[in-house]
Formats: C-alpha cells, sequence, structure tokens
C-alpha cells in the first residue's frame, strides 16, 4: 500500500515505499529532516503492519504525535491522520502516482527477451607451456641423513662467554 507524508508547512514528502523507514536527521535514516532543531538524529520509525501503519518513536526528546496524541511507544497511523514529528507535521496520505504506477505495471505486455550480456571480465590470453616438467636426478639434491654427533660450528662468530660451574 504506497503512501506518503506531506508536510503540511513545508519540507519535502517522505515516501513510504519501504516496510519500514526510519526518520530522523542522521545521513542513515531513509527520511532525514535537517531543517529543525527538535528532530532527533533517529527520531521514529514508521512500518507498515498487516496493511496498517504504525509510528513507533524510537526515544526521541521532543516526541511523535498522532492527531494530537503524543505517541508512547506505537500507535496505528491511518490515511488522513496528522503525524507531527518533533515540531514538524505531516499528514499520511494515499500515494497515488504509486497507485497508477502499479495498475499499469499489472497490466499483461509483450515481454522481449533479454539481451546477451557481454562478459564483464575477459579471460587472460597466456602464452602457458604445455609441456610435461623434466625429471631431476635424485643423486644431485639428495638430502644427507641426520647425524647423532654434535657438530661444533660456531655460528655467532666465537664471541661466546662461557662460565664455568663448578661442581660439589
Amino acid at each position: 500500500m504506497p503512501a506518503v507524508l506531506v508536510p503540511i508547512e513545508q519540507g519535502r514528502p517522505i515516501v513510504l515505499d519501504k516496510p519500514i523507514v526510519l526518520v530522523g536527521r542522521h545521513p542513515d535514516c531513509d527520511a532525514v529532516i535537517l531543517n529543525s532543531r527538535k528532530i532527533s538524529r533517529k527520531h521514529c520509525a514508521v512500518a507498515l503492519v498487516n496493511n496498517h501503519f504504525v509510528v513507533r518513536d524510537l526515544g526521541s526528546m521532543n516526541g511523535v504525535w498522532v492527531n494530537g496524541t503524543r505517541v508512547e511507544n506505537q500507535s496505528p497511523v491511518g490515511f488522513g491522520d496528522e503525524l507531527m514529528i518533533g515540531d514538524v507535521p505531516f499528514l499520511l496520505e494515499a500515494d497515488k502516482g504509486a497507485v497508477e504506477k502499479s495498475k499499469q505495471a499489472s497490466k499483461p505486455r509483450a515481454v522481449e527477451a533479454p539481451a546477451r550480456k557481454k562478459a564483464l571480465v575477459t579471460p587472460p590470453q597466456s602464452e602457458l607451456s604445455m609441456e610435461f616438467p623434466v625429471p631431476i636426478d635424485d643423486e644431485v639434491f639428495s638430502i644427507p641423513p641426520p647425524s647423532d654427533k654434535a657438530v661444533d660450528i660456531d655460528t655467532d662468530g666465537g664471541d661466546d662467554e662461557f662460565i664455568p660451574v663448578e661442581e660439589d
């Protein structure tokens, strides 16, 4: 059910084209109202529940009113009702333009075959060799077995300082 919140005094209409529309002054909101200092960052949400609109106050400082009655938690809103968000009044109306578009969209029309899309990525054209690897002689690259003897190899340049331990 397409609807729109039409501003009574000033501002832009808010199209309720999603199941939940978040209203406030924060950029993440669906409807951003910046022309009033009484709008909270995330002020309220208008939701479509079972084909009826519901407004929910999201803990705003300056409140939400439906037809002059403050909304404590949430309240139903019908077509023709006045919804005051902070100090900005709106009227909830049916979006006649969206209703007309949905009627036109429901009419049967000829369906064209989808155009074939060009591949977004072209596979690389590489010059890979298809020859088999050459075998390597095992005697040249053989690893000697580990020995049990300790090897005296000085790894740090010979400046080790040993402190002899006296045994009793």
